[in-house]
């Protein structure tokens, strides 16, 4: 196959010189940083034009008046005005036609940029595919997330001036101190909610808990009252371990406030079905999504969240996996096997890029190891997370479920208090949260009373 040359590669230098030309006119300071601020320097093909989009861009950091003495200083302290042919030829460049509408010149080079673009990612799956180093499955998930990302115009990004920034940071910060509301998605416990501030997008959340405390219960709690809610949040919950119709059944019960058990078994009598139907009801107009497939990888649910966001009038607020050690991973490159710290580690690492790149919050439950049960008092630690180190690095935010399992004596009420302890907040503090576990109804409750003390 012929490799794609850079002469081949869609331009319009002429396009390139028109839009520089009239961004860098006297008086046009205005109209530049409306245009500079949403191209990129890989929208610019010629190298010359490249370094002076640079230098504008400076320029207009830094509130600098643009002509060709300040675009020939901020050249030479960036070495790159022999780039432009000195002087002289920053002059002739300058001298281009300008034009009256830039944007149109700015979508002209976007375009040629992600046709470039488009060439190279083919050129280079055909190089991968002709080389046979990598399982397919594993090429066309690749193709798929570079696709998605060309397609919501997501780049490398560089280096951002702090005024890129501030405005929606001030934004964010203003609406926390006048008290407009949580920053994040709220998931209906309204101390945790309070706590964190809403589930913020981006972040890579972990729900960690011994087998049977419940974790799956909290968690499609959260997936549900997030969902039905005024907030209706699109929410995906991606079982390894029950089947959908466990998952379903489960939110059901949590829903119409049934005992899961007879909701199971199927004895009940017209009253609880009539609540039944009706709960069914409800949940079909929600945006609940949901996967039960075993054997699945980070590549993997990262390319059906790419297919789902991919659909028109289609969103992904929530996303929760349940749970973390039944992922599978690929083989490396050279066919080896891994350790499971360094399996989990790049496990890990996935769901918070999946979070970070898709802006989304990404729940993850995770177990803990045994020695949790013979501690006094049993509230779980960090150390207490199965291969910890990598979990706890990524992890903007880490919660335990904390249950004093006792005995049930026979005449005495089953003690179902229970603790959501926070020992990881990147951005806020660490808590303690009281809830209460309605085992019957798969669901979680707050109680009164909270704590910080972790």
């Amino acid at each position: 196959m012929a490799e794609w040359t850079a002469d081949s590669l869609p331009e319009d230098l002429e396009s390139e010189r028109a839009l520089l030309a009239t961004c860098c006119a006297p008086g046009a300071e205005v109209v530049a940083s409306e245009i500079v601020f949403q191209i990129t320097e890989e929208d610019f093909v010629h190298p010359a034009h490249q370094a002076v989009f640079k230098a504008l861009r400076d320029l207009l950091e830094r509130q600098v008046e643009v002509n060709s003495l300040t675009l020939k200083d901020a050249l030479s302290q960036a070495g790159d005005l022999g780039r432009v042919g000195g002087y002289p030829g920053l002059v002739e460049l300058l001298s281009a036609e300008e034009v009256g509408r830039p944007q149109v010149l700015a979508d002209i080079l976007t375009s040629k940029r992600k046709l470039r673009q488009l060439i190279r990612l083919g050129s280079g799956l055909a190089r991968q595919a002709s080389a046979q180093e990598l399982p397919p499955d594993q090429l066309v998930e690749q193709a798929a997330q570079d696709l998605f990302r060309l397609a919501q115009g997501q780049q490398r990004k560089g280096l951002e001036h702090v005024g890129q920034v501030a405005q929606e940071s001030m934004e964010a910060l203003l609406d926390r101190l006048e008290g407009r509301g949580t920053t994040g998605l709220k998931v209906g416990f309204s101390r945790l909610d309070a706590i964190t501030q809403g589930f913020q997008p981006g972040n890579l959340i972990i729900l960690a808990a011994r087998p049977g405390i419940g974790k799956t219960a909290l968690a499609l709690n959260w997936l549900l009252r997030s969902a039905d809610s005024a907030q209706r949040a699109h929410a995906a919950f991606f079982s390894l371990e029950m089947s959908r119709e466990e998952v379903f059944t489960r939110i059901l019960a949590a829903k119409a406030s049934i005992n899961m058990k007879a909701v199971q078994a199927g004895a009940f009598d017209d009253a609880v079905q009539a609540k039944l139907l009706q709960a069914r009801d409800e949940l079909l107009q929600l945006p609940i999504f949901i996967n039960d497939q075993a054997a699945i990888t980070v590549r993997e649910i990262t390319a059906m969240v790419d297919r789902h966001l991919s659909q028109a009038n289609q969103r992904l607020d929530l996303l929760i996996v349940d749970y973390l050690q039944l992922m599978s991973s690929p083989p490396d490159s050279r066919g080896a096997k891994q350790s499971e710290a360094v399996r989990i580690g790049e496990i890990s690492r996935g769901f918070k890029l999946l979070a970070k790149d898709r802006g989304i919050p990404v729940v993850v439950l995770s177990q803990l190891n045994r020695e949790v049960e013979h501690r006094q008092g049993g509230r779980p630690q960090l150390s207490d997370l199965r291969d910890s180190g990598a979990i706890e690095q990524d992890a903007d935010m880490v919660m335990f479920i904390h249950r004093k399992m006792r005995p049930v004596v026979e005449g005495e009420p089953e003690d179902r208090s229970a603790e959501l302890v926070i020992a990881k907040h990147r951005n806020g503090p660490t808590a303690i949260v009281p809830l209460y576990f309605e085992a019957e109804f798969a669901r979680y409750r707050e109680l009164e009373r909270t704590t910080d003390e972790v």
